[in-house]
Formats: C-alpha cells, sequence, structure tokens
C-alpha cells in the first residue's frame, strides 16, 4: 500500500467514525463507547491495521443515486504531504551582520541639526555604498602561531577608508574556534571582475582594512584586504603570543594588495 491508498484509507476511517458517532450520538449511546471506537480507530492507522465499522447499525443509505458531480463535492479530500522543499539555492546565513543596512541606519538619523562633519561623513558613506552596491562576505580566522588551536575573545574590527577618514564597519569578537560571524560588505558590481580591466578603471573588489588584538598575542592591522561581489571569504590571522616582561610590541602590518592571505571559504 503506497502513501495514496493509506491518506485514503484513513479519510474513508474518519468519515465513517464522523457518521458513526452522530448516529450514536442521537441514538443515545454512552460517550464510553464513542471513545472505545475512536481509540479502535486510532490505533488502526497508527498501525496500519483495519478497522471494521459496527455494521449492526449500518450507515444510511441513499435512496437516490449519486451524481458524479455529488460524489466529487463529497469525496473527502487527502491533505497534501508536509515535505520539505529542496532549496535551489545556498540559504542565506541569517546570523550574519550587513554593513550596508547599518551604514544606511545610522545616517537615517543624521540631519541638518547634525555637525558639518557627520553630515560630510554620511555622504562620503552615501557615495561609497553607491560604487558598491553588491554584496560579498567575510570572517575573520584568528589562531596561534603554529595553527595548533583558534583564538577565542579576539576583538575584530573592520573599516573602510573614506576621504572623511577611517569608518569602523564591524566590532566583535571571535567564537571559541577563533572565527567571528559573517560579516556581508558592501562591493562592486561582479560584472567588474568578468572582463579584462582596461588600465585605470574601476577595481573589480572593494578593500577594507582589518584590526585584530588580544591581551595574550601581538595585535595585528591588515591593509587592502579585498572583497568581490558574491564571494564568500576567509581572512586568516596567524597572532604571536606576547612575551612575559616585556613592554607592548608594535602591531604587526599586513598589506594584502597581492591577495596572499584571503581565501575562499571552504577551500
Amino acid at each position: 500500500m503506497d502513501r495514496r491508498d493509506l491518506e485514503r484509507l484513513m479519510d474513508k476511517y474518519k468519515a465513517e467514525m464522523l457518521e458513526f458517532s452522530r448516529r450514536n450520538n442521537a441514538s443515545g449511546n454512552s460517550a464510553s463507547q464513542n471513545d472505545e471506537r475512536v481509540r479502535e480507530m486510532n490505533d488502526a492507522i497508527e498501525n496500519r491495521g483495519t478497522f471494521e465499522r459496527d455494521r449492526s447499525d449500518p450507515l444510511p443509505i441513499d435512496e437516490q443515486p449519486m451524481t458524479p458531480e455529488e460524489m466529487q463535492e463529497n469525496e473527502p479530500m487527502a491533505l497534501p504531504a508536509q515535505t520539505q522543499p529542496a532549496n535551489e539555492e545556498p540559504q542565506t546565513d541569517i546570523s550574519a551582520i550587513d554593513v550596508a543596512e547599518n551604514l544606511r541606519r545610522a545616517c537615517a538619523t543624521v540631519n541638518e541639526n547634525s555637525s558639518a562633519e557627520q553630515r560630510q561623513r554620511c555622504r562620503d558613506i552615501n557615495d561609497f555604498l553607491v560604487e558598491n552596491s553588491e554584496r560579498g562576505s567575510l570572517k575573520v580566522q584568528a589562531f596561534a602561531s603554529d595553527q595548533s588551536f583558534g583564538i577565542g575573545s579576539a576583538r575584530v574590527m573592520i573599516f573602510i577608508e573614506l576621504p572623511s577618514g577611517n569608518v569602523a564597519v564591524f566590532d566583535g569578537l571571535t567564537d571559541v574556534d577563533g572565527i567571528t560571524q559573517t560579516v556581508r560588505l558592501p562591493a562592486p558590481p561582479r560584472s567588474l571582475s568578468q572582463s579584462p580591466a582596461p588600465s585605470g578603471a574601476r577595481l573589480p573588489y572593494a578593500v577594507y582594512s582589518i584590526y585584530v588584538e588580544h591581551p595574550a598575542f601581538v595585535r595585528e592591522v591588515f591593509t587592502n584586504v579585498p572583497v568581490f561581489s558574491g564571494v564568500e571569504s576567509i581572512q586568516p590571522v596567524r597572532m604571536l603570543a606576547k612575551s612575559e616582561g616585556l613592554e607592548e610590541p608594535a602591531p604587526i602590518a599586513v598589506d594584502e594588495s597581492g591577495f596572499t592571505a584571503l581565501q575562499r571559504a571552504g577551500e
């Protein structure tokens, strides 16, 4: 018996039980008797067994045969199967931080009463978002220099450089594995990276700066970190442990113009 046959059988049982209950209530049968019959029906359905209604009190028979239209209207309808549709595309990470949305929300509160610096900053942000109308994703992964373990609770900040100064677009901590949550960052249209660019043309990616610190490790700064539209990347950060008793060392600076450290997620 396939699923469709089982659904028809279940609907038949339910329809008969409804009529059986109605007739028993009308004839004065006790509720306990009805409950027992309901339990028998439920057991039959759960165990895919048979259920026989009480033939001593048969269901009424119509004097006139039903027309095909009436039969179709009165036929119990099987409920559709509750299946989970297959996703044609990967689901978006709902925990990801949307930087563009956060920037727009912050600038929405800036008005003519705000300072000239704030108004100029938001004009620069708006120009940046217009030029970088699509999104790329970035995670930062911090680990010890020997790669033996991830560094949890490292502070990670991501900046964009604007004419009016740097703007922090993310400030968070790594998890127990040393990885930040996904950050969705503005990036230029993907079409810019799909054809050779003439000299002096716009770069097919946006660049960001990343600052990473932890009390037990030397701070690190990464500049010119590229973010491409539609690409999910991981920025690895290999951190050096501080030497006890020495002064705070200067941050380690890394220029990512050569794209040597950036990895695509999953690689």
